[in-house]
């Protein structure tokens, strides 16, 4: 009898196609671009639950590990979250999950999957990774190959050899992103999208890995060692950083002579870019996917998103429109891949936006800036129920908070305040202070400081339930 399949979850991506959106600090899989859930907790609701699946095991970045806790204890809180203590790629998240999985049970059967893919029909889906599952018991890696609609050049292909069990196929090959004359050719040859979906035997993967890279199976095994937990999250040992950086294709499944493709027919995209999302939202009579609150005349095959504000078109075609409350990006639909590009050139300008959103999470909440001049900024909070900040002060500011939402805790010098809706503090330069929310919806706070130095770093915590220093 097959065992249980573990599903391991890819969720350390940044997504700098799906820009001004997605960026570093809240990449795609965190957030909802196709529904109300975002696209980590689709992934997992896709499996938790299901038949032959057991718990997953989501592998994510440590510098949004409170927005991950939060993400998948809201659908899935039985998932195990190991957070990468350095960006490495696939090849160190994949080893990492084999290694851990393995020093459990070396049979354990593992499916990986990225996290910020939309899939429909989820129980084809199911079946397949099931079907493939039941190879990798006996050895081998098996990757899902998921049936092409169109000749799409921002995908890797597979190329089926024989069919070595009903449904079950060697792979002859792996193709590299083509050209579209490419692209089309190789499905006329009955090849196959890339799917990023592969499912093996944990300790099988491992010892395969180690006739190709010893010195970085040794190195995993040793960051493995030495895991420690932190509010129920594991962080691997120093070692891992230390583990080359290639992409697990790359790295193995081009070399291995023991893959087998399993050929399934669930609808599939990696929205990859916008021009991808605009081919999977639903669509007006024009061709306009429309998201938020846009106006558009005379406009046809657009997508629009706006966040934050009105958004209006008039007498265009073909174009992206984003806008967020801090960038807005007018492109054409053909220049989609080359959103990565410009946010290089934001990066190389020293341009925050490039990489940070204008609304700070934190393990208690999130923050954004409304205002900000010459000795003042104003400040946004939300603080989630039963949260609190580290017990702080400044040096350099005051404060004033007024309650706008909810019921806040105030602590200023050793005195406690219960404040509510219209009701405020002032915190003096120096003063040991706290915020929290004790009640049972998030507290909202407007914030404004004054002071000679306004910056994050102006902070000292004296306790803090976090471990931040």
């Amino acid at each position: 009898m097959t065992p249980a399949i573990r599903p391991v979850i890819l969720s350390g991506g940044t997504g700098t196609r799906l820009w001004p959106v997605s960026r570093e600090g809240m990449a795609k899989q965190l957030l909802p671009l196709a529904g109300d859930r975002t696209m980590l907790q689709a992934t997992l609701q896709r499996v938790t639950g299901a038949q032959g699946f057991g718990p997953a095991m989501v592998i994510g970045a440590h510098p949004v590990r409170f927005i991950l806790k939060d993400q998948i204890e809201a659908v899935a809180p039985a998932t195990t979250l190991v957070l990468e203590p350095a960006r490495r790629d696939t090849f160190a998240a994949v080893l990492l999950a084999a290694t851990l999985a393995a020093s459990d049970d070396p049979d354990a059967i593992l499916a990986v999957m990225p996290s910020d893919h939309l899939i429909s029909g989820e129980a084809t889906f199911c079946d397949a990774v099931r079907a493939a599952a039941a190879r990798a018991a006996s050895g081998g890696v098996v990757v899902i190959g998921v049936q092409p609609t169109e000749p799409a050049t921002g995908y890797g292909y597979i190329r089926p050899g024989a069919e070595t069990a009903p449904g079950l196929f060697a792979v002859e090959r792996f193709v590299e992103k083509p050209d579209e004359a490419g692209a089309a050719k190789l499905i006329a040859e009955g090849c196959l999208w890339n799917a990023g979906l592969f499912v093996f035997r944990a300790g099988w993967l491992i010892d395969a890995l180690a006739k190709l890279y010893p010195g970085d199976v040794s190195l995993m095994e040793e960051a493995v060692r030495r895991t420690s937990r932190d509010l129920g999250m594991l962080i691997p040992g120093a070692a891992f950083s230390d583990v080359r950086q290639i992409s697990f294709d790359h790295a193995f499944m081009e070399k291995t002579r023991e893959a087998f493709v399993v050929p399934a027919t669930f609808s599939w995209s990696d929205v990859g870019d916008w021009n991808a999302l605009w081919k999977t939202a639903a669509r007006d009579a024009d061709g306009n996917a429309l998201r938020g609150d846009v106006v558009a005349k005379s406009t046809k095959n657009t997508l629009v998103r706006a966040e934050s504000r009105t958004v209006c078109t008039l007498g265009v075609e073909d174009l992206t429109i984003v806008e967020t409350p801090d960038a807005v990006l007018v492109a054409h639909r053909d220049a989609a891949q080359e959103v990565k590009g410009l946010v290089e050139a934001l990066k190389a300008a020293g341009n925050p936006a490039a990489s940070e959103h204008i609304r700070t999470h934190r393990p208690w909440g999130w923050y954004q800036t409304t205002d900000l001049g010459d000795r003042f900024r104003v400040k946004r909070i939300q603080v989630r129920p039963g949260a609190k900040l580290s017990l702080q002060r400044h040096h350099h500011r005051s404060e004033h908070w007024v309650v706008v939402r909810g019921t806040a805790e105030v602590t200023v010098d050793g005195t406690v305040r219960v404040l509510h809706e219209n009701e405020s503090a002032y915190i003096p330069i120096g003063a040991i202070h706290r915020l929290a929310n004790p009640g049972k919806i998030p507290v909202e706070i407007i914030e404004v400081q004054t002071g000679a130095y306004l910056e994050e770093d102006d902070i000292e915590r004296i306790e803090d339930e976090f471990g931040r220093a």
